[in-house]
C-alpha cells in the first residue's frame, strides 16, 4: 500500500479528486493491476507484491510561469490558462506508511525522463546557456525547493484550516512539472528538427547501410530496411509517406479532390460495413473508392485491419459464435478470404489484424489470439504473396491490461507476433488521443515521442496506421445517480466533455492543426517510421455512425477544409520539398 497526497488551490487537502485512467505501472513499464481510491485527502494505492511501482493518471497540469521565447526553440499553442489535461506518471516508488506527495512525483519523473531523452537524443552538445537548458535547469531548481520544502513538512502536524509546508512544497511542485513539461515538449520539437533534414536526405539511411555493410560483410538487399547491429532500431529508406483513412461510406467530389493530395489512401474493409447481415455481401463503397485511387489518382491504396475485433467494426451477427471459437474462426477465415481475394490486385500493404491483444469485446484465450494472428497473417500471404503485411497494435500504452489480465500487453503481443518467423513487414500503431474511448487519453509531445522509439527497439518499421485528435471537444455519456430525495434510484445520463483530456487548451479546429503540425513532424523525424495515415479524411454528418473519432476529420462535414488539412497541405509539401514542417 502506498498513498499520494494532494491538495486544493488554497493549500488545503482536497475533498475530492476524480480518478480518470488511472492505473499502476510495473516491470517493463506496463501497467499492473490494483486498486486505487481517493478518500481523505489521499489517492491510495493497493497492489500485491512488494515490487515498487509508479501511478499514471490523467491531471490538469498549469501554465509555467511566464517563459520569454528563445531563438532556437521551435514555438509552441501558448498555454491558456494550463498545458492541458494530460496522462502523466511517477517514477517507480517503494511501499511505505508517509504518504507521498503527488505533485512532487510527477515533476520528478518528468524531469528525468527530461535528462534521459537529452542523453538518448544526444542533446546534450547544446551549451549551457541554451533557452531550453537553461529553462530545465529552472525546472529541477524548482523541483529542488519543493522537495527541501515536503521533506521539513513531512508529517508535520497542521491547525485545522492552515496552510501546512507540503501545501507550500505542492505549489512548488506544480510550477516545477509545468516549466519542466513545456520545455520537454520544445526539447522533442528541436530534436525533431534536428533529425529530419538528414532523414528526407536520405542519409541516416545511407551512413546505416554503410555501417550495415562494414559490420556484416555484405550490403542490405535494395530498398530494404536496415537494422544495424547494436543500434537497436531499424531505418527505413526514403521519407515516410503520408497518407488518410476514407470513410467508404462517405463519397462526394470535395473528398476525392482533398484525397488526391495524399502519398496513399488507407481503406477501412470493416466486417460490419461489408456484411451487415450475415451471407449478404456489400463491396459497392469500398469498390467505387478503390476504383478512382486506382484509376483516377493513380494512389497507392492500403487497406485494412481485415479484422478488427471492436465493437464497432464487427458485424451483429457474428456473437453467436463469440463462444464457438471454431466456427467463430472459420467465419473469420472466410471473410479474410473474400475481402483479399477481392482486392489483391489493387492493394499493396495489409494491415490484417488489430485489436487481438486487447481483448475487450469477443474474449479469447492467449492461444486463440495468437492462432487467429497466424490465421490472419499466413492466409493473407498465401492468398497475397505480393502484399505487404502489417500487425496493428491498438491502444500502445497498454492501460486497458490493468483491468483486464485476459488481456494482452500490447509490446508482450507485438514481441510475440514478430517471435513467430512469419515474415511480418512491419507494426502498426493507433495514436488517437483526445476523445473518451478506451486507450485514447491525451498524452504530450514527449510521450508520444518515447512511445514511438519504444517500438522502434523492436527493429521493423513502424507505420502509423491511425493518428488523430479531435477538432472540437468530445462529450461522453457518463451514469449518474439521481440526488437522494429522488423518488427512485435510477440512473440518469449526464453529458461531460474533456474526459479523454485536452493539449494546451480545449479541444478546437486551432488546436487539432497545432497538435498536427507538431506530433506528425516527430513521427516524420523518426528512422524507423515508414508510413504515417491520419485516422479520417472527413467529419461524418450529424447523427451518422462514426467508426473511429467524432471530430475526428481534417475536412468538414461539408468537405471544406479545416485548419488541420490546411497545415497536413503545407506539410505535406514542405517534405516534397525536402524541408523541415517544423522550425
Amino acid at each position: 500500500m502506498f498513498s499520494f497526497a494532494v491538495f486544493d488551490s488554497a493549500g488545503l487537502p482536497r475533498t475530492s479528486f476524480e480518478l480518470r485512467g488511472e492505473h499502476l505501472i510495473g516491470n517493463d513499464d506496463m501497467p499492473t493491476q490494483a486498486e486505487i481510491r481517493f478518500e481523505g485527502g489521499l489517492i491510495r494505492c493497493a497492489k500485491t507484491g512488494p515490487e515498487a511501482a509508479g501511478i499514471c493518471l490523467q491531471v490538469e497540469v498549469p501554465a509555467p510561469p511566464s517563459v520569454p521565447s528563445s531563438p532556437g526553440v521551435p514555438g509552441l499553442p501558448t498555454p491558456s490558462p494550463s498545458l492541458g489535461q494530460l496522462m502523466l506518471r511517477t517514477c517507480f516508488l517503494p511501499k511505505r506508511e508517509e504518504p507521498y506527495l503527488l505533485s512532487l512525483e510527477l515533476a520528478r519523473h518528468r524531469i528525468m525522463l527530461t535528462l534521459n531523452k537529452l542523453e538518448e537524443w544526444g542533446m546534450f552538445e547544446l551549451a549551457p546557456d541554451h533557452p531550453a537548458l537553461v529553462q530545465l535547469e529552472s525546472a529541477r531548481l524548482k523541483f529542488g525547493e519543493a522537495l527541501v520544502a515536503d521533506r521539513s513538512g513531512a508529517g508535520t502536524n497542521v491547525a485545522p484550516g492552515q496552510q501546512s509546508p507540503r501545501a507550500w512544497a505542492d505549489k512548488l511542485a506544480w510550477e516545477a512539472l509545468a516549466i519542466a513539461l513545456d520545455v520537454s515538449e520544445k526539447l522533442s520539437l528541436m530534436n525533431a528538427v534536428r533529425e529530419i533534414p538528414a532523414r528526407l536526405s536520405g542519409r541516416v539511411y545511407e551512413e546505416a547501410k554503410a555501417r550495415y555493410t562494414k559490420l556484416i560483410g555484405d550490403p542490405p538487399p535494395a530498398g530494404q530496411h536496415v537494422v544495424v547491429p547494436g543500434m537497436g532500431t531499424a531505418v527505413v529508406p526514403g521519407a515516410p509517406q503520408i497518407g488518410v483513412a476514407i470513410n467508404p461510406l462517405q463519397y462526394a467530389e470535395p473528398l476525392m479532390k482533398a484525397g488526391s493530395a495524399f502519398d496513399f489512401v488507407h481503406m477501412p474493409v470493416r466486417w460490419s460495413d461489408l456484411e451487415p447481415a450475415e451471407g449478404k455481401l456489400s463491396f459497392t463503397s469500398t469498390d467505387r473508392w478503390i476504383e478512382w485511387a486506382v484509376r483516377t489518382a493513380k494512389k497507392q491504396v492500403n487497406a485494412g485491419p481485415i479484422l478488427d475485433l471492436r465493437a464497432a467494426c464487427l458485424p451483429e451477427w457474428i456473437y453467436i459464435w463469440e463462444n464457438d471459437y471454431e466456427t467463430l474462426r472459420d467465419m473469420m477465415v472466410e471473410h479474410i478470404t473474400q475481402v483479399v481475394t477481392r482486392y489483391r490486385r489493387t492493394v499493396t500493404r495489409w494491415t490484417v489484424c488489430s485489436g487481438f491483444h486487447v481483448n475487450s469485446n469477443v474474449k479469447l484465450s492467449y492461444e486463440q489470439i495468437m492462432d487467429l494472428t497466424k490465421v490472419c497473417i499466413l492466409l493473407t500471404k498465401k492468398i497475397h504473396p505480393q502484399g505487404k503485411i502489417v500487425v496493428e497494435v491498438q491502444e500502445p500504452w497498454g492501460e486497458y491490461f490493468a483491468h483486464d489480465r485476459k488481456s494482452l500487453p500490447p509490446t508482450f503481443y507485438a514481441e510475440s507476433v514478430l517471435n513467430l518467423g512469419l515474415g511480418v513487414d512491419g507494426l502498426g500503431l493507433r495514436l488517437q488521443l483526445g476523445a473518451p474511448a478506451s486507450g485514447q487519453a491525451t498524452r504530450d509531445l514527449m510521450m508520444i515521442s518515447s512511445l514511438i522509439d519504444r517500438y522502434a527497439a523492436m527493429e521493423r518499421p513502424l507505420h502509423i496506421t491511425a493518428v488523430g485528435a479531435p477538432s472540437a471537444p468530445v462529450s461522453v455519456a457518463i451514469p449518474a445517480k439521481k440526488e437522494a430525495d429522488d423518488e427512485d434510484d435510477q440512473v440518469v445520463i449526464a453529458a461531460r466533455e474533456h474526459a479523454a483530456g485536452r493539449w494546451r487548451g480545449p479541444w478546437s479546429e486551432a488546436a487539432q492543426a497545432d497538435w498536427l503540425a507538431d506530433v506528425l513532424s516527430i513521427l516524420v523525424s523518426k528512422p524507423s517510421v515508414q508510413s504515417i495515415c491520419w485516422q479520417d479524411l472527413a467529419d461524418a454528418a450529424p447523427g451518422a455512425r462514426t467508426p473511429e473519432m467524432p471530430f475526428g476529420g481534417i475536412l468538414n462535414t461539408a468537405g471544406v477544409p479545416k485548419a488541420s488539412g490546411q497545415r497536413l497541405v503545407q506539410l505535406l509539401q514542405a517534405l516534397r520539398e525536402g524541408k523541415s514542417p517544423v522550425g
